[in-house]
C-alpha cells in the first residue's frame, strides 16, 4: 500500500510554523501515513492546504537531520527534480506539494522517468571527490557491519571487497535512502524527497539501494522485475555526463546491491535470538550467490 493522508483535527501545534512562512491564513493538515511490513507508520509529515496553495510541512525531532536535509535543500537549483522550499523554521521545512504517486509498484516508463531523474542530480553534481565526512560515516558502518560476517566465510571475503572499492568509489550527492516510496511520479517526471540522511557518498550506493528491495518475490516490499532492473541501469548510464567505463559502473551497482542484502542479513545475525524468517532466507540466498559472483 502506498503512502495515504489522515486528518489532523487540531492543527494548533502547526499553526506558528506555518504562520511565519505563509502569513496568516486558516489551513486544513493531513498527516503522512504508511501501512509498511504490517506496522502502520505515522510520520512528522504534513499536507498543508492553504489560502496560498497546498505545501508540506516536514518536522524533524533531531536536530542533525534536519540541519542535514536543510543543508541538501540549499544546493539544490530550482530546475532539479526535488521538492522546491518555501520556508525553515527552528525544526521544519515548508515545501511545494508534489501531487502523483510514489513507485511502489512500477511501470517502464516510472523506472525510466526515475532513472532520468537520478541521472539529472548526479549531473549536477558530478562523480568526483568531494568533502568525505558523510561518505566516511557510511564507510564506518560497513566496517562494523562487516564484523557481523566473521562466521560467513564468503560473505565476510565478499563484503571485504566491497569495502576495499567504496573507499575509493568517486562521489556523488546521494539521498541516502533512495527507496521507491521516496519518488514521487506525476506521470511525466519523477521527483525525489526526504534528503535528510543524503550527502555525497559513493555514486552507486543510491542504485544500490532502490534496485536491492525490489523484485516480485512477496518479501519485497516494491515491486519491480529483472527487465525494469536493467532498463534503469540502462538509462541511467546512457544520461550521465561524467561516468566510468560501463564494466566499472555494472560491477559498482552489483556491489551496492550485495551491500544492501547484507544489511538484512546482518541485523539476523546480530540477533540470534530473531528467528529467522523467509526474509532472512530470500536475503541470505541471493547475498551468497551474488557473493561467488563477485569473487570469481
Amino acid at each position: 500500500m502506498s503512502a495515504f493522508l489522515e486528518k489532523l483535527d487540531d492543527v494548533s501545534a502547526l499553526s506558528e510554523t506555518v504562520g511565519s512562512i505563509l502569513g496568516p491564513g486558516e489551513f486544513s493538515a493531513d498527516r503522512f501515513c504508511d501501512d509498511f511490513a504490517d506496522e502502520h507508520k505515522r510520520y512528522e509529515v504534513f499536507r498543508i492546504v492553504h489560502p496560498r496553495g497546498t505545501f508540506v510541512l516536514k518536522r524533524f525531532n533531531k536536530p542533525e537531520r534536519f540541519a542535514a536535509e536543510k543543508a541538501i535543500l540549499e544546493r539544490f537549483s530550482p530546475d532539479l527534480p526535488v521538492p522546491r522550499v518555501l520556508g525553515f523554521s527552528a525544526d521544519s521545512v515548508l515545501m511545494e506539494y508534489i501531487a502523483g504517486d510514489d513507485l511502489k509498484e512500477m511501470t517502464d516508463e516510472s523506472v525510466s522517468a526515475a532513472a532520468a531523474t537520478l541521472a539529472e542530480i548526479m549531473n549536477a553534481f558530478p562523480l568526483g571527490d568531494y568533502d568525505r565526512a558523510v561518505a566516511d560515516k557510511e564507510i564506518a558502518y560497513r566496517e562494523k557491519r562487516l564484523d557481523t560476517l566473521k562466521n560467513e566465510p564468503l560473505l565476510y571475503a565478499a563484503y571485504s571487497r566491497l569495502l576495499d572499492r567504496v573507499r575509493e568509489m568517486p562521489l556523488a550527492l546521494a539521498n541516502g535512502d533512495l527507496v521507491p516510496i521516496n519518488c514521487i511520479y506525476d506521470g511525466s517526471r519523477v521527483r525525489i524527497i526526504d534528503w535528510e540522511y543524503g550527502g555525497f557518498m559513493p555514486y552507486a550506493l543510491d542504485i544500490g539501494r532502490f534496485l536491492a528491495h525490489s523484485g516480485e518475490h512477496a518479501v519485497y516490499p516494491y515491486r519491480m522485475s529483472d527487465a525494469q532492473k536493467t532498463l534503469f541501469c540502462d538509462r541511467i548510464y546512457e544520461a550521465l555526463h561524467e561516468k566510468p567505463d560501463r564494466c566499472v559502473f555494472d560491477r559498482d551497482v552489483r556491489l551496492a546491491v550485495f551491500d544492501e542484502w547484507i544489511m538484512i542479513v546482518s541485523w539476523y545475525l546480530k540477533n540470534p535470538d530473531e528467528p529467522k524468517d523467509e526474509t532472512f532466507f530470500v536475503y541470505s540466498e541471493k547475498a551468497n550467490a551474488l557473493a561467488k559472483e563477485l569473487l570469481s
